[in-house]
């Protein structure tokens, strides 16, 4: 396995997060945006590389830097954002 695709598989595209990150948020997120606070990049949330471990850590596609790091243990769900995401919900 070559350099690149050890990396590859290392991580999955932030869209693995749709279905937490609308239990906790009320909305679908991977489709909006979110602009990085360190780059300046603005990508889709589903563009963003999530890494696997103790919890889940999302990063910008573009430097790497931190999005999102979410802790799940038996009745908690701990979520700390970084960056700026936009979250647009229809009004019924």
């Amino acid at each position: 396995m070559s350099a690149v695709d050890a990396d590859r598989a290392a991580w999955l595209d932030g869209n693995a997060l749709a279905g937490v990150l609308e239990e906790l948020l009320g909305a679908e997120m991977t489709a909006g945006p979110r602009a990085c606070h360190t780059c300046g990049g603005v990508h889709p949330v589903g563009a963003h590389r999530l890494h696997r471990g103790a919890g889940f850590v999302l990063r910008c596609p573009q430097c790497g830097d931190v999005a999102l790091r979410l802790a799940v243990t038996g009745d908690r769900r701990v979520l700390q954002l970084r960056g700026t995401w936009t979250l647009d919900v229809p009004v019924p």
